[in-house]
């Protein structure tokens, strides 16, 4: 299916038997993209500041951090931050 999506018989399956399996495939995909346009903006937030947290290596645990965002709902700047020059 992969191979020849658009032609089914090529795989030995015709038109309505390939709709059925790819059915629950784009279900589940479309079932995806739903949840990560629903999440709180409050926890985008404390996403993004994970991902440059782990990515710009702040100080602090950015695990820890992450974890206190999400039950706070604010990243914890005291903790942790970018390492500025004089750090």
């Amino acid at each position: 299916m992969k191979t020849h999506p658009a032609t089914p018989e090529r795989c030995g399956l015709t038109a309505s038997e390939m709709r059925k399996y790819l059915a629950p495939m784009k279900a589940a995909e479309s079932a995806a993209d739903a949840s990560e346009d629903t999440l709180p903006e409050w926890k985008q937030v404390c996403i993004d500041a994970y991902a440059l947290c782990q990515e710009q290596k702040w100080s602090g645990s950015c695990y820890d951090c992450f974890r206190y965002c999400e039950g706070q709902r604010e990243w914890p700047v005291d903790k942790c931050r970018r390492v500025g020059k004089g750090e």
